[in-house]
């Protein structure tokens, strides 16, 4: 493995990486059941975000339910507060909105101009930021009624400055695909990665996603393009999402990844190769590994200096993974 190589921050680069902040939000629970990644040690996490602020990167990803009350926002505002990050570049921004809790505190989604309004006020509280780069709506059903929803209200929002650009991070490709026929915003937030490489048909042979800036999401594949468990079988917290991922999904992630060990050869490791595989796309505008350390950062930053995949490289990670489980596509 091949030693991080330092070049002055604001290069090109890292200029399509990003992080993901949904690590640092710490324990969150949809009744009980955990929606989030287990408990997060906030020194490290501000420690996380300066450290890829240091190496170059400007974009960072979050959402308001990343965390109880908006524990990931809050972290991220801290954090920017805290430091004179080097460069000229500014710091992107992309947040989301739409999950909440009702009066009696049970999970819904609300995409209501009403709520839009309160949540874009509450994020720029916690963000510390007069404006949002990007908004995103989050993880709204695969079938909304994108012809029904009026972009008036978000518009309004960038004629007041409140954010610059707006759009979808969708639960699945095939729902990106109905936004994407539909014109909403202009930014959409997919999953991508080596496992998971439905957006290069579903979405990006069509003509229209030359309007959209695609950000990629999940680009470890929920983490098992992970070095350990190349030999060895996960052990997640009951504190963490990943406890209750299907059997059937969760082994299939395994077994695939297992199928990829070969980019484990490469500089940086599995997770440095499934990073750059992502940058191989050049319909991919930013993708954004999540962080909860600084020793994850540093990989990240690894791969996007190693730059793209050889193709032959690609080419044999479709042979190794053709397809997605059936199950994952629409009957």
């Amino acid at each position: 493995m091949s030693d991080p190589v330092t070049t002055p921050a604001d290069s090109s680069a890292v200029a399509r990486l990003g992080i993901g902040t949904w690590q640092l939000g710490g324990p969150n629970y949809v009744g009980n059941k955990p929606t989030g990644w287990g408990a997060v040690d906030e020194t490290d996490a501000i420690r996380a975000i300066h450290c890829a602020l240091d190496e170059g990167i400007r974009f960072i990803d979050t959402a308001d339910s990343y965390g109880a009350n908006g524990q990931a926002e809050t972290l991220v505002g801290q954090a920017l507060k805290q430091t004179t990050y080097p460069g000229t570049l500014p710091v992107e921004i992309c947040t989301k909105f739409g999950n909440r809790r009702d009066a009696k505190g049970q999970p819904t989604q609300d995409y209501s101009p009403t709520y839009l309004t309160e949540a874009v006020e509450a994020s720029l509280r916690r963000l510390q930021r007069d404006t949002l780069d990007v908004l995103l709506l989050h993880s709204p059903p695969d079938a909304f009624d994108w012809d029904s929803y009026d972009p008036e209200p978000f518009d309004a929002l960038v004629r007041a400055g409140k954010i610059k650009a707006y759009g979808v991070s969708s639960r699945s490709v095939y729902g990106a695909k109905r936004v994407m026929n539909a014109g909403f915003g202009s930014v959409l937030e997919v999953i991508y990665n080596a496992l998971d490489r439905r957006a290069e048909t579903v979405l990006w042979e069509d003509p229209k996603a030359t309007t959209y800036r695609f950000i990629a999401r999940v680009p470890l594949a929920s983490g098992f393009l992970k070095t350990t468990y190349l030999e060895q079988d996960p052990v997640f917290p009951p504190d963490q999402y990943r406890h209750y991922l299907p059997d059937r999904d969760s082994q299939w992630l395994l077994d695939s990844a297992r199928s990829l060990a070969f980019l484990d050869q490469l500089d940086g490791g599995i997770s440095a190769s499934a990073v750059r595989f992502c940058l191989s796309h050049p319909a991919v505008s930013i993708v954004i590994p999540g962080v909860r350390s600084s020793q994850q950062v540093v990989s990240h930053v690894l791969a996007a200096k190693l730059g793209p995949l050889p193709n032959e490289i690609v080419e044999r990670i479709k042979v190794a993974v053709p397809d997605v489980p059936p199950h994952w596509k629409p009957a």
